[in-house]
């Protein structure tokens, strides 16, 4: 009985977590939505149909190059590499001039 009882308890924390990543999503959803509408400036009255909402995703999606996200995240990765590099080649600069003191 105990075994069942554990069984159990999982399925209902399952049930549970997937009721978290719902609302997760949902609330991701919004707020991405929200920030596309308010730095776009985008009029709620033209959004007040899936049709409007469709032809403006359209537009903005025919806007983007097809690799556009992975750039983002290849650029993003630059960023971080170049700021290690910056780093590094600060301290060593930094050493140096220590080193070139004596």
């Amino acid at each position: 009985m105990n075994s069942i009882k554990n069984i159990q308890a999982k399925i209902d924390q399952m049930e549970k977590l997937k009721k978290e990543i719902e609302a997760t999503k949902k609330n991701i959803n919004s707020t991405v939505g929200e920030t596309l509408i308010k730095d776009l400036g985008l009029d709620y009255e033209k959004l007040s149909s899936k049709k409007e909402i469709n032809k403006i995703v359209k537009k903005i999606k025919e806007k983007l190059p097809t690799d556009f996200f992975k750039n983002q995240e290849k650029n993003s990765n630059e960023v971080k590499n170049d700021s290690n590099n910056n780093n590094h080649n600060q301290n060593l600069h930094q050493q140096f001039n220590n080193n070139s003191n004596y």
